[in-house]
């Protein structure tokens, strides 16, 4: 029995078929091996190509970027339970010291102990005793002093972060701060 499709070989007495390979599946085969070098190189090689954690990154870096400039352009409804919170959170405060430190040092020296303007260390307050006086203060100024309406320079976050970082300031005088002026109010928590 001689069949041209078996092969020449037996073993346990059992011969085999010779089914070659379909042609599509050669060809998916060899443009596999052709593929794969390329796909090497452009990924992970030298290539123009990003793999998913480089495009992972780049657009998270574009998020916090796109995220940031929204948090400084959104407007704040600004509470006095939204500046206690602020007046705990360490991002926050950094910003807010970041804008006194811009704004504010030239009149209240940048510990806060009052310079032209009043002394923010102590237990006293010429406009009001709470955050959101802080705040109003900053905000609309002082007619007929030196404190400007920062409201059309700083966003309400800014404003709001400032305030908050002020707050943090009352009740922990410094050595030759300026006179207590206003009227006593009691630290803020």
């Amino acid at each position: 029995m001689s069949d041209p499709d078996l092969l020449d070989h037996e073993y346990d007495g059992i011969r085999e078929y010779d089914n070659p390979l379909p042609g599509w599946w050669k060809g998916v085969f060899v443009a596999t091996i052709v593929f794969a070098p390329i796909y090497a190189w452009w990924f992970h090689f030298g290539g123009p190509g990003q793999t998913m954690h480089q495009e992972l990154a780049a657009e998270y870096a574009a998020y916090e970027v796109h995220r940031a400039e929204a948090e400084l352009t959104t407007r704040v409804v600004v509470t006095e339970a939204l500046l206690e919170s602020w007046a705990h959170d360490a991002g926050k405060l950094e910003l807010g010291r970041a804008v006194f430190v811009r704004a504010c040092v030239g009149c209240h020296q940048e510990d806060g102990r009052g310079n032209i303007g009043p002394n923010l260390t102590d237990v006293y307050q010429l406009h009001g005793a709470t955050r959101l006086d802080l705040y109003t203060t900053i905000q609309h100024g002082v007619t007929g002093t030196a404190m400007i309406a920062w409201s059309e320079s700083m966003s309400s976050r800014e404003l709001a972060a400032v305030a908050a970082f002020v707050s943090t300031l009352r009740g922990h005088p410094v050595p030759e701060g300026k006179a207590p002026q206003g009227a006593k109010v009691s630290a803020l928590p």
